[in-house]
């Protein structure tokens, strides 16, 4: 559904821009209107990218991007990017669900298990910290579905506005019951 009316950051946007160029009201308007089609444009490209099961951005750890050449149906070819298990890191984040669902234990004490042996378990960047063992639990993507727009604006949106795939876009490593109880284990709302 298209806007009529652009939205306020559009508006804001196309003012810094145009104000510092010295460019008329009418010229702003047209900069803001043309702002918010784009970003339109891109956010209804970044989910059928996701509903179609492919990887935005850098592959969550456990993972690896395999990129490969999709056609669409106009007979354009284009490259995209599919998560396939890491042999070793996979095992890690097997391992933390393990801790966290079965054993229940606290996202401190798996990083502090992880970190008493980093050859076993290497740490996404340098040591492992309870903020990355729950950025691990709470990823849907390790169920084996792509999912965008876990956040808006830099804060958890509702798990009812996320953009998901189907089942299987990619080999799962968790199944879904053992990734829900590692979800009330954490008090995570999802």
């Amino acid at each position: 559904m298209a806007e009529t009316r652009p939205q306020r950051w559009s508006r804001l946007w196309a003012n810094l821009w145009t104000k510092r160029s010295g460019i008329a009201k009418e010229g702003r308007d047209a900069l803001a209107l043309h702002h918010a089609e784009t970003t339109r444009r891109a956010r209804e490209a970044m989910i059928e990218i996701a509903r179609a099961g492919f990887q935005i951005g850098p592959p969550p750890y456990g993972y690896r991007a395999l990129r490969i050449r999709v056609t669409d149906p106009s007979g354009r070819s284009k490259l995209r990017a599919v998560l396939v298990p890491d042999w070793q890191t996979a095992a890690v984040v097997k391992q933390i669900f393990v801790w966290r669902a079965d054993d229940g234990l606290t996202f401190a004490a798996i990083a502090a298990r992880l970190n008493a042996d980093l050859r076993q378990y290497p740490a996404p960047s340098g040591r492992w910290t309870a903020k990355a063992v729950r950025r691990i639990v709470t990823n849907v993507k390790y169920t084996g579905r792509q999912v965008w727009a876990r956040t808006a604006a830099g804060r958890p949106a509702p798990a009812e506005q996320w953009v998901t795939s189907a089942p299987n876009a990619h080999e799962p490593l968790i199944d879904e019951r053992r990734f829900e109880l590692a979800q009330l284990r954490a008090g995570v709302g999802l």
